[in-house]
């Protein structure tokens, strides 16, 4: 036992620190407590359990029927006063931390709640190109039903999962988000359920994972498509009973979660490869809603210009914020944002650091290796233009594909012209993201 415990501990083995009660009818105290044990006769002895910081509490001990302590069992009971009053003392810390630990997370999870009002409630292009979009996002926000974001990398499915929450019954609880396609394989099953202590070499305690963490709110797994089947597996589990298993634990914890989905990936084709499965895949796509690419939606420009103008100029201590030159909303309208919103946000920050002190222009974007499109859809590249290898390969296949209306094996399937093996086929097909497209002539896209 340290000094210090030691020290903060009272330790007298006076008669006053034990209650000897040997005929609880005689105690009105001891005669309730009897009565409440439904025990008839007893005898009972009490000892005080006194600290540093006062009392603490009582331990006490009976036996059935009466005059069966003496002063022998009353000393001996004292001489276990310091390391009981320092175990009761520690447990009523341990619970006031606990308590106190419980009060900073809800100030926090409020905290966290009035920042995303007041940044995720306004949804630049709400009333414009994305008109469409939160009508859905109203419509379904109510419900628990699982909710699945389509659409390009960068078009702002982050932002669209926060309103959904933020419309409905469970905007009071969390948002847990965890960017599927950034984790490592290994580490997936522990990042999503959670792990028991000693479940692996490095689990020294217990860890909650996500879907636990998101309990009574909502958890948004972005690029769900790159989640390993496996992890799809135990996916499907906790979204159809809303029940989980830590790694290494071998009990079901019960979680209240709404799913909402994300991906840049066609989910559809991914199921035909293989990469995908099925049954996780209807169960995502309960209220699929897409979001369309920037280019698609330029109305919404001008209102996410001045957005970012303003924010970014307030989170630069930028004072007057600059202003744009007569031309560069024209720039900006005739580009073709294959980034999309990030791609604009970044742009707007990169132009306001480099033009301090004049009007703004992005006569860059003239020569930023700007793609045009055919009429449908496909980008076309320019003769003098290098593109990364991946890219090249992958409009060689694309060809070869549009030359055999999608057809990838047998005499005149693709895998024959291209002289590979059908299987390679499928997996470069997979890798390289090539999507089936029912919306063309061309079976397939990029």
């Amino acid at each position: 036992m340290s000094p210090e415990a030691q020290k903060e501990v009272k330790d007298t083995e006076n008669a006053e620190d034990i209650e000897l009660n040997n005929a609880p009818d005689l105690n009105p105290t001891s005669k309730d407590w009897t009565k409440h044990f439904g025990i008839e006769e007893a005898s009972i002895l009490v000892l005080n359990l006194i600290s540093g910081n006062g009392w603490q509490g009582w331990l006490a001990i009976y036996a059935f029927g009466i005059n069966r302590y003496t002063d022998e069992h009353a000393k001996f009971l004292s001489r276990v006063k310091t390391p009981f009053s320092i175990a009761m003392s520690n447990a009523l810390k341990y619970r006031e931390i606990k308590e106190f630990s419980k009060d900073i997370e809800k100030e926090n999870q409020e905290l966290y709640q009035e920042l995303m009002k007041a940044s995720g409630m306004r949804i630049v292009g709400s009333e414009l190109g994305l008109k469409e979009v939160m009508g859905l996002v109203k419509k379904v926000s109510p419900t628990d039903s699982p909710v699945i974001l389509l659409g390009e990398t960068g078009t702002g499915k982050d932002v669209i999962a926060n309103a959904i929450h933020l419309f409905s019954n469970r905007k009071t609880g969390p948002i847990i988000k965890v960017n599927c396609g950034a984790i490592a394989k290994d580490l997936i099953d522990s990042e999503l359920f959670g792990h028991e202590k000693g479940a692996f070499t490095g689990a020294a305690a217990q860890k909650r994972g996500k879907f636990e963490r998101a309990n009574g709110g909502s958890l948004f797994l972005d690029e769900v498509g790159e989640l390993s089947l496996d992890a799809q597996v135990r996916l499907i589990r906790a979204i159809q009973f809303k029940e989980i298993e830590r790694v290494g634990g071998t009990s079901t914890v019960n979680v209240d979660v709404r799913v909402i989905a994300a991906t840049h990936r066609n989910l559809e084709n991914l199921t035909i490869s293989g990469g995908f499965r099925e049954d996780l895949y209807y169960r995502l796509n309960v209220f699929p809603i897409y979001i369309k690419p920037l280019r698609e939606r330029k109305e919404d420009i001008p209102a996410l210009v001045h957005y970012f103008m303003e924010k970014k100029s307030r989170d630069m201590n930028f004072y007057p914020a600059p202003k744009l030159s007569k031309h560069a909303m024209n720039q900006l309208m005739n580009y073709d944002w294959p980034g999309n919103v990030r791609e604009l946000s970044n742009i707007i920050e990169r132009s306001l650091i480099l033009n301090r002190n004049a009007p703004i222009s992005f006569d860059h974007l003239k020569t930023s290796g700007l793609t045009a499109r055919s009429k449908n859809g496909q980008k076309t590249i320019a003769n003098d233009e290098i593109i990364p290898l991946n890219d090249m390969i992958a409009r060689h296949i694309q060809n070869a594909l549009t030359k055999t209306s999608g057809r990838i094996e047998g005499p005149k399937g693709a895998a024959k012209l291209l002289k590979i093996h059908p299987n390679t086929l499928r997996s470069k097909i997979k890798k390289l993201n090539i999507r089936r497209d029912k919306s063309s002539n061309h079976p397939y896209k990029l």
